[in-house]
């Protein structure tokens, strides 16, 4: 196994052990009073935008009319809302200790660069303190201790909070220019394709294109530098009149759908290719 895909899996496992982190540390800590107990202007139920800042970059995600989430900076695309999720229970964080930050002062609080924005009311991130190792975060005029177990998610790079979904919720499939063949509709509204398979195959390639999830999404190791005629395009054509361009960049052990023009890349299992680009199966 090649250190490219040794490394997108240890990113993908640490995004999940996170994740669970940041679960087992709210029930551990049960007794401590959190930071919406201490803010009683913070109605998470409320939250509808959320801005991260990290490195000078900023991510920014809106709670769509439906309840989901979307990313709208640096790109638009619909939002992994587990993840999101995850990163709401900052405002949950239990706390051990706070302090009016005038007695912290700005040189040992030690603004890292990083910060979250809930609506209104912005989070910022400090160092660790040495000698209890919590992170020191800042809410308004006071610094609160916490377990450091969300600054990795906050300060991972955005495609980690990207849907694991192929094509957006609800998308409803137009027509599909795959590898070796076409599936499209014809006069009648019958669906069809451009080589011999029957009803039963060309809806089961259209099913999985509709629901297939992703294990691992990750910034596109491999740039905009993409052999596409050794590797394969696929197109997807929506009723929405949006398209979406897929370029399948490695198929062992997994399968890779990488989307240039916007920096991600989708990991499969290998098996996943055929259910997604063959009718032989």
């Amino acid at each position: 196994m090649n250190k490219k895909l040794l490394l997108n899996l240890f990113l993908f496992m640490t995004v999940l052990l996170l994740a669970a982190v940041i679960f087992y540390s709210e029930e551990d800590n049960n007794t401590l009073p959190r930071i919406s107990d201490l803010n009683k202007n913070i109605d998470i139920n409320a939250i509808n935008s959320i801005t991260i800042q990290h490195n000078n970059n900023n991510t920014v995600i809106n709670r769509n009319s439906d309840g989901h989430w979307q990313i709208t900076q640096p790109i638009n695309i619909a939002a992994n809302d587990f993840r999101i999720n995850s990163i709401l229970k900052l405002l949950n964080a239990p706390v051990h200790k706070h302090y009016p930050f005038e007695l912290i002062g700005s040189k040992k609080f030690g603004y890292t660069g990083t910060s979250i924005k809930f609506n209104d009311q912005t989070i910022s991130f400090g160092i660790t303190n040495p000698a209890t190792k919590f992170r020191y975060v800042r809410l308004n005029d006071t610094v609160y201790t916490i377990e450091d177990v969300y600054s990795p998610l906050v300060t991972s790079h955005f495609s980690t909070l990207v849907s694991l979904n192929l094509l957006p919720a609800d998308s409803r499939i137009k027509k599909l220019e795959l590898i070796n063949f076409t599936i499209d509709k014809d006069k009648k509204g019958r669906w069809q394709s451009s080589i011999d398979s029957s009803a039963d195959q060309v809806s089961e390639i259209l099913d999985a294109w509709l629901h297939t999830q992703a294990f691992g999404l990750h910034a596109n190791m491999q740039g905009n530098e993409i052999d596409r005629n050794e590797t394969g395009e696929i197109t997807i054509y929506l009723e929405d009149n949006t398209t979406i361009k897929y370029v399948v960049t490695d198929t062992d052990p997994w399968l890779i759908l990488a989307r240039p023009e916007i920096g991600l890349e989708y990991h499969l299992d290998a098996e996943v290719y055929d259910r997604l680009l063959s009718l032989e199966q």
